[in-house]
């Protein structure tokens, strides 16, 4: 059985490779960055991905898959195609969750218990839009150091279908930085807050570089791929 699981995450690694974006998208008055930590032994479980709305705007997205089942980068490769093709046809995210949980739900296999975590951070020139499906933390450091988390918004998507989900709208002002963390614990999300606080007006690259750093030290042994999204209104 051991055999089986490690074969199946050795090609999870590979699907997760290919997942990855090259690049990170450009927003007008905005400073992105992003990335995801891989590691020799890992689950191939986690990536960062980035989409256009059908109105145009960017939503960077935070994808992770918690449980053991298939290997868990199907799950990612899978919920990356539902996605976009619900976002061809949506500018909303609560339907862009709604409409790929649906999906996910629909073709979900009796006994495997595996769903996919998902949040959404939508940009505009106004502030940010954010959804979630699952445990993803995320929020704004505000640049008098004030510090307004997100409210997770709904289950993994694939668990539950005729779920509606909710969406919470931001405003940002220049030097407001929002962030977000695939997974982890609460403690540790908070001491990533505090991290970012104190790198404020770094390059956005250096600040995710810095931060993976640091959830690696605290990670100790037990290491486990993170994807972070960051962003900074200019």
């Amino acid at each position: 059985m051991e055999d089986v699981r490690a074969d199946a995450f050795t090609v999870s690694r590979v699907m997760q490779a290919g997942l990855l974006p090259h690049v990170v998208p450009k927003v007008d008055g905005h400073d992105v960055a992003a990335g995801t930590t891989t590691e020799e032994d890992g689950r191939g479980a986690s990536v960062w991905d980035w989409i256009e709305l059908a109105d145009g705007r960017t939503a960077l997205l935070s994808v992770d898959v918690t449980q053991d089942g298939f290997p868990p980068a199907h799950h990612l490769g899978t919920s990356r195609a539902v996605v976009r093709a619900v976002a061809a046809a949506t500018s909303s995210v609560a339907d862009l969750l709604r409409g790929s949980n649906e999906a996910l739900a629909s073709v979900g296999v009796d006994g495997v218990d595996q769903y996919v975590q998902m949040g959404v951070l939508v940009l505009d020139a106004e502030g940010l839009e954010w959804g979630s499906a699952g445990k993803v933390r995320g929020g704004i450091i505000r640049r008098d150091g004030s510090f307004e988390q997100f409210v997770a918004q709904g289950p993994p998507l694939g668990m539950m279908g005729g779920f509606q989900y909710n969406v919470q709208s931001f405003s940002m002002d220049a030097g407001d930085t929002a962030f977000v963390l695939s997974h982890g614990s609460q403690g540790l999300f908070l001491g990533a807050a505090d991290l970012l606080a104190q790198l404020h007006g770094k390059p956005t690259g250096e600040i995710v570089t810095s931060l993976h750093k640091a959830i690696r030290k605290a990670q100790g042994d037990d290491l486990s791929e993170t994807s972070v999204l960051y962003v900074r209104k200019n």
